[in-house]
């Protein structure tokens, strides 16, 4: 997941904080995060059922079975994870929840259906996704300069001159424009595309931001350097790329601010192939897999992007007559924008990606809701049920990542069959496949739904949720991401009785939803809200299509896609809390 995975820090004082239904006391910055309910009421009659159906002793059994070694890390497009989405679609069918996937052809209708008086299916439990696996993919890219009577080239080496990698073929070919350090902040009055056009054009910028190693620079104040220099350097380049891709810029060149520091690429390539003596020595990489047909690009979908070496950025701008030290000292000293077109100056990318086809499926099933009109709506609650497979003599199975939200899934969709009182609207299961691969079930099934976008209320995601926080995690995050809590404050934190979540910050009726499930539950929540659609997970596509959500995630440990990940480690109380929580807090969406 995830591919990234968002760390955050949970903090709270352990159960001094009066009860939700109590607020008359405003909550200070610090606090304003979090939900808190001392003394949980009962659980109302009308959804109790279900709620005890959620055992710890079922969880256990799936949980055994999905992270066993049988099933060799369920890995997308294997016959091993079709075993596992046969285990859920029989677990489905034994409940009688409805089957909402692919329909099934008249000459392949089975001859009975289990339950006496029940109709046959005209659907399965699987929906069925053809992708596309990259086997190999080679890329070429040639620089031109033109001044009218003199033509010059220069084919640069990949992995050596620069670092590039596409899933598909692709062919590009367009003027370079250089755009300094990519930036653009009215409040301090810096704008880098300030009278250029890079609409249709390839854009050339520079690492990090002007100054980030001057205290005295406007760019070192906390709103910069959160933005252009986030301790996650997997999410540096995301505003400087996007904002590109929002002026019309086909690609980016992207060279390094500091090579000595960070590496150049021929550095980045040979030190990305050192073993690890400490780890494990793996004999393949990770499946490269992508839809076949995507109709809908995601909000965090960025332009291609290459990354080339100072001495590759050096030989592009002389064509321009420019030298990247000048012009960086001009923009570090002055902070004035150095931005410019290269004029004659042109950049063709050629990427040949050697394909095969291959499938996999999500499984998907639906309790409807008991209101003739909004039974039509959904609450969708889902999980990937992929992970990363076998490699070598190693199997990652996968048993927090993501067996856990797997399991979960499966034990909130017994509660809704168990219990006899249904909420008004439908509620959807689903268990995706090719999270691991780039959140594609949940891809695909946006842009594939049984329910509209529009008809579908919510998506609640679980993902990674049987790893508890430890005292020396929440203060590596403290000191990790700056927030500067006391560690007087770390110290008084009830570990036992707490949970974290995200949410859609634009949501009222998600945040309502939680605070009135806590009511039942008593528990100690962090409920992050963002505006971000770009969170690494499988509600990440909902949240592109302007639907409310949730993501309901624990603490990562050392064990993240390690083959260490195992069922030994998981917390089954933890996951019996979330599965809990989301059941109630579906239950209340879905009958609002």
């Amino acid at each position: 997941m995830k591919i990234m995975l968002m760390i955050i820090l949970i903090l709270v004082l352990s159960g001094r904080i009066p009860a939700i239904e109590k607020q008359q006391k405003e909550k200070t910055d610090m606090w304003q995060d979090f939900c808190v309910m001392e003394k949980p009421l009962p659980v109302p009659n009308d959804r109790l059922e279900g709620f005890n159906s959620i055992r710890l002793d079922e969880a256990a059994a799936y949980l055994r079975f999905l992270a066993s070694d049988l099933l060799q890390g369920r890995e997308t497009a294997t016959a091993s994870f079709d075993i596992a989405a046969e285990f859920a679609a029989t677990f489905f069918r034994l409940w009688g929840i409805e089957p909402v996937g692919d329909p099934v052809p008249a000459n392949r209708l089975p001859v009975s259906f289990s339950g006496a008086g029940n109709p046959k299916p005209s659907r399965s439990y699987f929906q069925e996704i053809q992708m596309k696996e990259i086997v190999k993919s080679t890329s070429q890219l040639m620089v031109g300069y033109s001044d009218g009577s003199v033509i010059q080239t220069r084919t640069f080496q990949p992995d050596v001159d620069y670092s590039y990698y596409a899933r598909d073929n692709r062919s590009l070919s367009a003027p370079v424009v250089f755009v300094g350090y990519g930036i653009s902040e009215k409040k301090l009055k810096y704008d880098e595309y300030r009278g250029i056009d890079v609409r249709g054009k390839i854009v050339m910028m520079i690492t990090e931001m002007p100054g980030v190693n001057d205290l005295n620079s406007p760019f070192n104040q906390a709103e910069y350097k959160d933005k252009y220099m986030p301790r996650r350097r997997m999410h540096r380049l995301s505003p400087k790329v996007s904002l590109a891709k929002e002026k019309g810029a086909l690609a980016v060149l992207l060279v390094e601010n500091s090579p000595r520091k960070n590496g150049d690429v021929a550095k980045k390539v040979i030190d990305s192939r050192k073993k690890d003596d400490e780890k494990p020595i793996f004999s393949r990489t990770r499946k490269q897999l992508s839809l076949i047909q995507s109709s809908t690009s995601m909000p965090w979908e960025t332009l291609p992007y290459v990354r080339i070496s100072q001495e590759m950025a050096e030989a592009i701008l002389e064509f321009g007559k420019l030298k990247l030290d000048q012009v960086k000292v001009r923009m570090e000293k002055h902070l004035i924008p150095q931005s410019q077109e290269l004029v004659g100056v042109s950049v063709k990318l050629e990427n040949q990606a050697e394909t095969r086809l291959v499938r996999s499926r999500n499984v998907l099933g639906f309790i409807k809701g008991s209101d003739p009109v909004l039974k039509n709506e959904v609450v969708v609650i889902g999980a990937h049920l992929d992970h990363l497979g076998r490699k070598g003599d190693y199997i990652f199975n996968g048993a927090d990542d993501n067996g856990s939200g797997s399991v979960a899934v499966m034990e909130i969709a017994e509660a809704f069959s168990r219990n006899k009182i249904k909420p008004r609207r439908s509620v959807l299961f689903a268990l995706w496949t090719g999270e691991e691969s780039g959140l594609l079930g949940s891809r695909y099934y946006v842009q594939n739904p049984y329910f509209s976008m529009g008809k579908t209320v919510a998506c609640l995601n679980l993902d990674m949720i049987s790893h508890t926080w430890t005292l020396s995690n929440l203060k590596r995050i403290n000191k990790m991401w700056r927030l500067g809590i006391p560690e007087s404050v770390l110290g008084k934190i009830n570990l036992n009785n707490f949970i974290s979540l995200v949410m859609d910050a634009n949501s009222m009726l998600i945040n309502q939803a939680i605070e009135a499930s806590n009511r039942y539950m008593g528990l100690t929540i962090y409920c992050r809200k963002s505006t971000r659609k770009g969170w690494g997970s499988d509600h990440a596509p909902f949240a592109g299509m302007e639907v409310p959500w949730v993501f309901c995630f624990a603490a990562t440990t050392k064990d993240y896609h390690e083959p260490s990940d195992s069922m030994e480690k998981v917390d089954l109380k933890l996951i019996q809390k979330y599965s809990r929580l989301t059941y109630l807090m579906a239950f209340e969406l879905a009958n609002h």
